[in-house]
């Protein structure tokens, strides 16, 4: 009976492992359709002439947040996936939102392992603003 245990919890293990790696690949097909890229300087036309406004850009950070594969370890509410949920991180502020995105080794939330990517560290200034502005909204 114990090595059965043992079994399935490896193979549980694996799966979300498996899960993990497969939805936070960059530019990967992602067999669990958990993503959805948003190819590199792509634009909406939204058929205005007005100048784009200032300021990070929400919208573009929630399409980030799924683009980019976080959505598959994370959830915008307090349920925990491979990785915490986020509601109310705006508490921790921008400078741990934005290092924990960059730099996700540098500190750990109890109780997680260190799974996620450090590729989100070339993200553009302007999409990393945008991701963070969205984050903070999150409740």
């Amino acid at each position: 009976m114990f090595k059965r245990l043992n079994v399935v919890v490896i193979f549980v293990l694996a799966a979300f492992a498996m899960f993990a790696v497969a939805a936070c690949a960059d530019g990967e097909d992602n067999p669990f359709g958990t993503t959805t890229p948003v190819p590199a300087g792509e634009v909406a036309d939204s058929g205005s002439s007005e100048p784009a406004s200032s300021g990070p850009d929400i919208g573009n950070g929630e399409s980030k947040f799924t683009g980019l594969g976080c959505s598959g370890c994370h959830t915008t509410g307090t349920d925990k996936l491979i990785g915490p949920g986020l509601a109310g991180i705006s508490s921790k502020g921008d400078d741990y939102i934005r290092e924990s995105i960059t730099d996700p080794g540098s500190e750990l939330v109890d109780g997680y392992s260190n799974l996620m990517p450090t590729s989100f560290g070339d993200l553009p200034a302007s999409d990393l603003d945008d991701l963070v502005a969205y984050l903070n909204t999150l409740n």
